[in-house]
Formats: structure tokens, C-alpha cells, sequence
């Protein structure tokens, strides 16, 4: 699958740009603190973090409270009201009040490496979206993991730490947790890799050239696909983050995607589009209330 250069947003690096770390959440307050522990104790900080909160309760506002300024960068809550399935709006409104050129993408349930935003920064172009992955730790180590390990860096190593789960068919894709260094895992994936809102970053000029996320899409699953497909015909080209800008995500049960995603995916397959109608431009006018 070919991957253009990127065009019809401008293209200059600069060292001094400011990276903001978006998370998603929803109704998930144990995992969103323990994601803010590892954001905590990152060895480059971002500019500031987002937390897009697509309609969770009380219990998620005061995680969130609980952490004023431990995080050593300002924290935000961007919250919307419950009204079902409504990710791609509150991402897109978390992303307007953002300030970083640069936007990084986690879910509220996975935990970054403690060189994880470091990661980002140091692969950043003023073109490419840099697309990562994720170990997947098994029912057994994601229950056991507690915020004190987390805080003491008992993940910065996960192959050694998280060993004897994969032996037990615990814990999936572990050796993605080996961190290499950089020359060695840009050789060892050199070809471009599918976006996984988990794990990704792009240049803010890119969100905005494709309008961000389609806020029609309001069933769950794929809407990544989506803004994928529209950001390969902008031209906007895309690298592998694999072996670097770790993250391990928690377990829980799997979601069915609906028929309904499923034909969602198909015409965006099938589509031309680049820039979504309801989007960052054109979506619903955002209020916390609505």
C-alpha cells in the first residue's frame, strides 16, 4: 500500500515544538489513574495532557482532581455528557483546546513506557504520523498491577517484569515491549503500519488538513480506520513506532463491533474523502452539557 508525501499543510520542523498528550477515557477511573501514574514519571514530559472523557462519572472527575499538578504539566478533564458512543466528538474537542503542535494519542487504559513521550518526540516530523502498538497484559497481571509499581518503574522493563505471565499465556505480544534502540527498530520495521488510536502522533497541521475525526461516527470500532484512510489521501505519510514508545495495555473484555461499524468501515473503504463534514469544522457545537 503506497503512502504519499504529505501535502496542504506546511512541512517546516522546528525544535521547539510543544506536544500535547490526548487520552481517552470512559468509565474506566482505576486504569485511567494508573495510565496518569506512567504519564507522571515520563523522562521528557509533554507540554500538557488532555484527558477526553466521552461521559464517565464522578468517580473519573476525582482521579482526575486527585492529581492537580503531580503530573509536572498542566492536566485538563474534557468531559461531554453520556449519550452513548460519542469518542471522535470528544477527542476532536479535546484536540481544539489544545496548544502542542505536535498531538500524541493514548487510551486511558494503557500504560506508556517512562520513555514513551520521549519516543514520540524524538521520531516527530513536521510530516509523518508515527504509528505504534501495544503489549496486551493478560486478566491475571492487569489485576494484579498496582499504582506503587507503576510509580516505581516496576514496567520499565515489562519483558523481565512481565515473563513469567507470558510463559503462562497470560500476557500477548510481549517482545513489543522490548525496547530497541532506535536505528535497530526502524531497521527491523521499515515498512508503514496501520494507525491504532492507542498509540500514535501527528503533526496538529495533519488532524486539521482531514477535519479530525468524524463525529458521525457514533457506533463502536474503527473510527481510526476512518481517520487512516482519509489521512493516506492528504498525502500525509505514515512510519512504524515499533520497539520504541512502548505501551501495555490492560486487559479487559473485548467489545463486538456491530454490523453497523462494520458497513461504516466498508464506504469509508470504499469513499474519496479527505476532510469529514462533521469534524473538528462542521461537528456538533460542543458544549460539556450537550
Amino acid at each position: 500500500r503506497s503512502r504519499g508525501r504529505a501535502g496542504g499543510y506546511h512541512r517546516a520542523a522546528s525544535m521547539d515544538r510543544r506536544f500535547s498528550v490526548i487520552v481517552c477515557t470512559y468509565e474506566q477511573p482505576r486504569e485511567l489513574d494508573l495510565v496518569l501514574c506512567a504519564l507522571s514519571r515520563q523522562s521528557r514530559r509533554p507540554d500538557e495532557v488532555l484527558i477526553a472523557d466521552d461521559g464517565s462519572g464522578p468517580e473519573t472527575a476525582r482521579v482526575i482532581e486527585s492529581w492537580g499538578s503531580g503530573l509536572g504539566c498542566p492536566l485538563r478533564h474534557v468531559r461531554q455528557v453520556d449519550k452513548g458512543y460519542r469518542k471522535a466528538r470528544i477527542v476532536n474537542e479535546a484536540v481544539r483546546r489544545s496548544a502542542g503542535e505536535h498531538l500524541i494519542f493514548l487510551d486511558g487504559d494503557s500504560i506508556p513506557h517512562r520513555e514513551w513521550v520521549a519516543d514520540h518526540r524524538e521520531a516527530a516530523t513536521a510530516e509523518h504520523v508515527l504509528t505504534g502498538r501495544r503489549v496486551k497484559l493478560g486478566p491475571r497481571a492487569s489485576a494484579e498491577l498496582t499504582r506503587e509499581q507503576v510509580l516505581e518503574g516496576r514496567l520499565d522493563r515489562p519483558v523481565r517484569a512481565l515473563l513469567a505471565s507470558r510463559l503462562a499465556g497470560d500476557t500477548q505480544r510481549l517482545g513489543l515491549g522490548l525496547r530497541l534502540p532506535r536505528p535497530i527498530a526502524r531497521l527491523l520495521h521499515p515498512r508503514p503500519r496501520k494507525l491504532m488510536g492507542v498509540n500514535y502522533s501527528l503533526p496538529r497541521a495533519a488532524f486539521f488538513a482531514v477535519n479530525g475525526y468524524d463525529e458521525q461516527w457514533t457506533v463502536y470500532g474503527r473510527e481510526d480506520r476512518d481517520l487512516e484512510l482519509r489521512l493516506e489521501r492528504a498525502g500525509v505519510p505514515f512510519r512504524a513506532l515499533l520497539n520504541r514508545a512502548v505501551v501495555l495495555h490492560l486487559h479487559h473484555a473485548e467489545r463486538e463491533r456491530s454490523p453497523e461499524a462494520l458497513t461504516l468501515v466498508a464506504e469509508a473503504e470504499r469513499s474519496n474523502t479527505v476532510r469529514c463534514t462533521a469534524g473538528l469544522v462542521g461537528g456538533d457545537p460542543f458544549d460539556a452539557d450537550s
